[in-house]
């Protein structure tokens, strides 16, 4: 009969509970729905509950079907699919050089490069020309989330690295984009 000693019986049992615990936490992170998204969405609800206008609502002059829309007061972005349902909603910061207001497909993907700016970008999405720059969303490679040089007349549209991500996934040639003040 093999004997075990207390302490080690405690400290594999302990060892093992942790390991369980770990990976139950790494599964329910990954499937966890996105945390601006559901911000978003409380908000809108108990705006339209007490019958306010959320800050966060879809802008109503945005046109209607897939878009993204574009902000340029609110320096925000919104994610509509098909039916009309807010995706996600994010704080994005804008260049000095601003498209006009209206419809726009995006004409260029690139996923990397170097903004006006000189920062190394990814993720980037074109979708309006003006006579000194493109514009268009992108995120730094290095993971910050800051307004594109100011000294800089750029078009850069920069946003976090998760909401980049999504973005680009989106916003493929074609889409489209409403840009509103």
């Amino acid at each position: 009969m093999v004997r075990i000693k207390a302490g080690a019986l405690v400290t594999g049992l302990v060892g093992t509970a942790l390991l369980a615990v770990g990976t139950l936490a790494l599964v329910a992170a990954s499937s966890a729905p996105d945390a601006a998204a559901l911000a978003a969405a409380r908000t809108a609800g108990k705006a339209r509950a007490s019958g306010a206008a959320p800050l966060l609502a879809v802008p109503a002059d945005s046109g209607s079907g897939k878009r993204v829309v574009y902000s340029v007061a609110r320096d925000r972005v919104w994610l509509i699919d098909d039916h009309e349902r807010l995706l996600r909603t994010f704080p994005v910061h804008s260049g000095a050089v601003h498209p006009a207001p209206g419809p726009h497909r995006v004409f260029a993907r690139r996923a990397l490069g170097v903004g006006g700016d000189g920062r190394k970008v990814q993720h980037i999405v074109l979708f309006a020309r003006t006579p000194t720059a493109n514009i268009g969303f992108s995120e730094t490679l290095d993971g910050s989330f800051q307004p594109p040089a100011p000294a800089k007349r750029t078009g850069a549209i920069r946003e976090t690295r998760s909401d980049g991500t999504e973005l680009w996934q989106r916003a493929t040639i074609g889409s489209r984009v409403e840009v509103v003040g």
